[in-house]
């Protein structure tokens, strides 16, 4: 599967190759206002003038492919949750325009610009996702949507390795945006966070569609020396919650007594050897720090405070909510960018109408996971990812700040499980008089 071309990307290659690029992003040497640099470094540098570019000349490949075909974005109709996404959209939108000033951060004009455009940057990904989605079969969009995510994860292993040895003090180092001081995979080069999250997709698209024998083996392999490096708790952990998931109702008898036989086995040698375990998950951290979930429960307290004073319509999004954790952050060893929980960001960013939407869109595609999980691997693929985004939800955001390749994999998740309930209805446009003749996209696929 791995090297199929689908009709979409045949038909398409500008489109999916634009799309492909946009996705992957480039390398975060400068953070363009993620960690709060904005300011001191200035919006355009290297990094950020790469990424309005791909943005840029991705939304123009986009809207010029929507009017030369003379279709509409979505030729096939498809369930995607719009009732729960565009009321956030325009919640989010109302609340960057209306975003108060922040206490103690000096006031820049710029601030309102950056939101909307961060905006801006998840409506393109979500135009340019649907669109390829859509003009493709219902029989392989699914699998369509799948090797988009195993390329997009592979892309991003690939670069850190083949970058590692060339500036090893760039992708193996400290991050500005974590609290942490301990080396990670992904350093400056890419958030270890996203890089780890990146692989545990990685890993399942070794073990479900790699051919069998040695290439699936080195695949996951790899992840695991990479997740290993990384060192991000949640990743980890959540690797070994779905690897049960699968294990336990998606596997076989047998497997499923060899696993409860290795969880019984690794007990009591996790006890003997607790000591290690506890000093490579500290990662140089106190037992204070522990305790506070790397300082994110101190986080979510200030981030509380602030959106208590504003409930109904919240921060605005990106840098109205960073300010606003700010004024409410007690601390000088570290300012966070964000609040490091998906629905507490919510609630800070558009109020507590926001919040209920997210909870909304996490409660839809879980719901729709779980009931088309075992219909096929491609399905149970997007399940177990689905469920890596809810558990990383609790300790970072997804969808509620910045577009990221976490972000990037989450809409492609979404896409394929929601829309795959969608009906194969194809909308047709009355071609004009002068048009070249158009071909039925069933058509073009018999």
């Amino acid at each position: 599967m791995a090297a199929k071309q689908f009709i979409a990307q045949r038909q398409y290659p500008l489109l999916y190759w634009t799309t492909l690029v946009y996705m992957v992003g480039v390398p975060n040497f400068i953070h363009f206002d993620v960690s709060g640099r904005t300011h001191s470094q200035g919006i355009f540098n290297p990094t950020s003038i790469s990424q309005i570019a791909i943005a840029l000349i991705s939304s123009y490949v986009l809207g010029v492919t929507i009017l030369l075909e003379r279709r509409p974005m979505m030729p096939r109709k498809l369930q995607l949750g719009l009732p729960l996404w565009i009321p956030l959209l325009l919640v989010l939108l109302l609340a960057s325009l209306l975003q108060p000033a922040s206490r103690l951060t000096l006031y820049s004009p710029t601030d309102i610009v950056v939101s909307l455009y961060r905006i801006g940057e998840w409506l393109a990904a979500f135009g340019l996702i649907i669109t390829l989605y859509s003009r493709s079969p219902k029989q392989e969009a699914t699998a369509f949507i799948v090797q988009m995510i195993g390329r997009l994860s592979w892309i991003w292993i690939t670069i850190v390795w083949t970058v590692l040895p060339i500036m090893p003090s760039q992708v193996y180092g400290t991050s500005d945006e974590l609290a942490s001081k301990v080396p990670q995979l992904g350093g400056q080069l890419i958030s270890p966070s996203h890089l780890a999250t990146m692989t545990v997709a990685a890993f399942f698209y070794s073990l479900y569609f790699f051919p069998k024998g040695l290439y699936r083996v080195a695949g996951c392999m790899a992840c695991g020396v990479t997740l290993f490096l990384v060192r991000t708790r949640i990743e980890q952990i959540s690797l070994l919650l779905l690897l049960l998931v699968c294990a336990i109702f998606f596997s076989g008898r047998l497997l499923r007594i060899l696993t409860i036989a290795s969880i019984v086995v690794a007990v009591p040698i996790g006890v003997v050897f607790r000591d290690v375990l506890l000093q490579y998950f500290a990662r140089g951290q106190a037992l204070k720090t522990l305790a506070t979930l790397n300082d994110r429960t101190m986080v979510w307290q200030a981030a509380m405070e602030a959106a208590r004073l504003r409930l109904l319509l919240g921060y605005g999004f990106v840098a109205g909510a960073r300010n606003a954790i700010r004024d409410h952050w007690h601390h000088t060893n570290w300012i966070p960018p964000h609040a490091h929980n998906e629905f507490i960001q919510a609630l800070l960013s558009g109020g507590i109408l926001a919040l209920i939407l997210v909870i909304a869109i996490y409660g839809q595609t879980l719901w729709i996971g779980v009931r088309s999980a075992a219909r096929s691997r491609e399905q149970l693929f997007l399940f177990l990812l689905i469920l890596l985004f809810t558990i990383r939800s609790v300790g970072g955001s997804n969808f509620t700040t910045p577009f990221t390749r976490v972000g990037a994999l989450f809409l492609l998740t979404f896409v394929g499980i929601v829309a795959a309930t969608s009906k194969s209805d194809v909308r047709i446009l009355k071609p004009h008089a002068n048009a070249p003749p158009q071909r039925n996209l069933h058509e073009v696929t018999a």
